[in-house]
């Protein structure tokens, strides 16, 4: 997809654990991804259901 300044986006969702939540955040922020949205699912063992985007093609 693309935005209206003709940005293309590629997308990532990961299901994580509260244990996995704050350093997957941190790796993927290094590589560039934005957290986007989180769904909680509970009751779940990766309750945390998180939309990730960045530009694609971008590397860090």
């Amino acid at each position: 997809m693309f935005d209206e300044t003709g940005t293309t986006w590629e997308y990532r969702v990961e299901q994580l654990s509260a244990v996995q939540l704050t350093n997957q955040l941190n790796f993927l922020g290094k590589e560039g991804w934005a957290l986007v949205s989180v769904l909680h699912h509970t009751g779940e063992e990766h309750p945390y259901e998180c939309f990730f985007q960045r530009p694609r093609g971008a590397r860090y």
